[in-house]
């Protein structure tokens, strides 16, 4: 199994960028890869990315050195574990609210001794049981998967204090979409209330010194990272949206002024 280059990031305190995907497109990542991002989000939750299509996504991301992480539709080990033996290097779990959730996507992810997930030594990560013995694969997919938590809700923010203190979770990410869904002002992520909620789970997540992230408008991004916010993706449609817009307004003025 592939050293987790997005786990290094994180642990030496460096803010990494990923990029959210919804359809499987293996030239897409690659792309995405080979322009530098730190980290790609497979999205099986809202999107088309499934078992049968995400092990050519992640060897797109191998290939270039960018970290395949999966968003599962839900926090259960038989959905979970599937995108693991093909190969992703963690999972973003959604909707996670209290500690008990969590520790259930800590036990879906991690083998003995720190969870129970099943085991397969001959699949894709474990190089087909080409390579080493069981015990080696199991030592290293327990230290290198990453474990990433979704928190959506108001409950989630106010169980924070019991969410921290959970072991085998990498990094906690407040999800400002849902969760300002949650407090009654669906997609007005930029509201005062809202960035209350966001700025007091981070502080909270900081404070017990694990690593947090967040979804934000790009404008926001600097103010998170002041906040020590580690953490953050964009999506594909925003990047392609926000480079179109760019380009066709500069093309067009030039051909206004060509008279054309």
């Amino acid at each position: 199994m592939r050293e987790n280059t997005l786990k290094q990031k994180l642990n030496a305190g460096k803010a990494v960028f990923g990029v959210m995907i919804t359809f499987p497109s293996s030239p897409v990542v690659e792309m995405l890869g080979q322009l530098g991002f730190d980290w790609v989000l497979l999205d099986n939750e809202h999107g088309n990315i499934t078992v049968d299509n995400v092990e050519d996504l992640v060897r797109a991301a191998d290939l270039t050195g960018i970290a395949p992480i999966v968003r599962p539709v839900g926090n259960r080990p038989e959905i979970i574990a599937p995108f693991l033996d093909r190969g992703a290097w963690g999972v973003q779990v959604p909707h996670v609210n209290t500690a008990g959730e969590a520790r259930a996507s800590v036990d879906a992810v991690k083998y003995y001794p720190l969870g129970h997930r099943g085991i397969f030594s001959r699949s894709r990560p474990a190089d087909y049981g080409f390579a080493g013995s069981t015990q080696d694969y199991v030592n290293e997919a327990n230290e290198n998967t990453l474990v990433c938590l979704m928190l959506e809700e108001v409950e989630a923010i106010d169980n924070l204090g019991e969410l921290v203190t959970v072991d085998g979770v990498d990094v906690y990410f407040i999800g400002s979409g849902d969760l300002s869904q949650s407090m009654g002002y669906p997609g007005q992520q930029t509201h005062p209330e809202v960035q209350e909620q966001m700025e007091k789970g981070v502080k909270i997540i900081r404070d017990a010194g694990r690593i947090a992230g967040v979804s934000c408008p790009d404008n926001l991004v600097p103010k998170f990272l002041d906040l020590g916010v580690q953490y953050f993706h964009s999506n594909v449609g925003t990047l392609l949206q926000t480079s179109s817009v760019s380009y066709l307004k500069t093309m067009r003025e030039s051909a206004a002024g060509a008279g054309l």
